[in-house]
């Protein structure tokens, strides 16, 4: 892996062989190593090893771009050279933004750690069989993956700007099937650890026990308790849909809605950059430098991403990042929501989700690896999946409560959600 002081000389040695009056050059590497397992077996095995190098130059607003992932003498002059080509014969392109000037970095939480790139199949196999052992002492059959991986991210240009992030990071998920059921968990982090095995098989294993032999239920509005999981499940459809140009040209659920409370009291929405559970990269487009934004709070939209085309056309300024999202919570566990619900439904996980209207905001999916009922406080039975039909918008609306917000997904820290009239349209036989 190159150090930083080598790649700032890759990338100022190609922008000095640029003829063209502007140019940005990214030099991306990548490695992982990646494990599958199902029927309590490996089945795959996975690793990879790249580096690229991304070009694009500007002839006024005329622009080309070409990538390779060779970085010998020959191969760096026939990017230049075809990025260049692609340049001068492209027509004029009137949203074209030219290079930053040289940036400020905010000194971010550690994102590297030399314990994931330490890691050997050996130890992912080690770290497989304890689920496998403990999905065996139940009868059942676990199914998974564990993904170790890191990379460097870097970028100049020719105004002088140079920004450099160094990251890892490890993902292992898993799902226990029982015959009846079953129940899912994961843990991600930047290094080893912070990555909980044991705390995932317990989840996991404690989900597919008590998901078996689930009974039949009737579709219609219930009030629902979201574990973390699901209520990223469901938000992350939110997410892509906060584009500030979207909404100002009337496509999305955002249109005219900045300064509009649409969300109840307790949903306070941001981007946070110096969390240590989550941290954030030091840059985003362009070389743009990370900052603390706030996307909606105490329910009331306050900011919608803009890119830096958009901000020059809104005069605002622009956005670099939409992640790592965070969303505000409360001093509760997912038990005291539970013990506070008298009757609802709690939905440990969402899949094969869907538009049904993509300007509205109104999505359809099922709930999968866990699905209970709640009377008087307490989980009274597993009960069979069904279709949901309803929006986020509406999801945030009718919020009762929330818990303590935790880091899901690696790019999220969101809360379990208690939330009123949540619409199941129909059963279905998914387990």
């Amino acid at each position: 892996m190159r150090t930083k002081e080598e790649i700032k000389t890759l990338l100022d040695s190609i922008l000095s062989k640029v003829s063209a009056p502007e140019a940005t050059v990214s030099f991306n590497y990548g490695s992982s190593l990646a494990t599958r397992f199902g029927e309590n077996a490996i089945t795959q095995n996975m690793s990879g090893e790249e580096e690229s190098i991304r070009l694009e130059v500007a002839y006024g607003t005329k622009h080309g771009s070409s990538i390779t992932n060779k970085l010998d003498e020959e191969s760096i002059s026939k990017l230049i050279a075809h990025a260049e080509d692609i340049a001068q014969n492209s027509p004029e392109d009137p949203e074209y933004m030219p290079p930053l000037p040289p940036q400020e970095y905010p000194d971010i939480p550690q994102r590297f750690y030399e314990d994931v790139v330490a890691l050997t199949p050996e130890d992912i196999a080690e770290q497989i069989r304890k689920v496998v052992d403990a999905a065996r002492t139940g009868n059942f059959k676990a199914s998974g993956l564990f993904e170790a991986s890191y990379g460097i991210n870097a970028l100049a240009n020719s105004e002088g700007l140079f920004a450099f992030d160094k990251f890892s990071g490890l993902d292992y998920s898993t799902t226990i099937h029982g015959p009846k059921g079953s129940g899912f968990a994961s843990e991600n982090g930047e290094s080893v650890a912070q990555v909980d095995v044991d705390r995932m098989i317990r989840k996991a294993m404690t989900t597919a026990t008590a998901a078996q032999n689930p009974k039949d239920i009737e579709p219609g509005d219930y009030t629902v308790i979201f574990e973390p999981q699901a209520t990223l499940d469901i938000l992350e459809f939110f997410a892509w849909n906060m584009s500030a140009r979207d909404a100002d040209e009337g496509t999305t659920v955002f249109a005219g809605k900045v300064g509009e409370k649409l969300y109840h009291d307790k949903v306070t929405i941001t981007t946070e950059i110096d969390d240590p559970e989550l941290p954030a990269p030091p840059f985003g487009e362009d070389g743009l430098p990370v900052r603390r934004t706030v996307w909606a709070k105490d329910g009331v939209i306050e900011r919608l991403r803009h890119n830096r085309f958009w901000a020059k056309q809104k005069n605002t300024e622009p956005d670099p990042l939409l992640y790592p999202i965070f969303m505000s919570g409360e001093d509760k566990s997912i038990d005291d929501l539970i013990a506070g619900c008298e009757k609802g439904l709690l939905v440990k996980r969402l899949w094969y989700i869907r538009y049904v209207d993509r300007k509205e905001l109104l999505l359809t999916g099922m709930t999968r690896d866990g699905f209970f009922l709640i009377e008087n406080g307490k989980i009274v039975t597993p009960v069979k999946n069904l279709r949901f039909n309803e929006s986020p918008i509406v999801f945030l609306k009718n919020v009762v409560a929330m818990s303590r917000p935790e880091r899901v997904g690696g790019w999220a820290k969101v809360p379990a959600i208690m939330s009123e009239n949540f619409t199941f349209s129909s059963k279905t036989e998914s387990v």
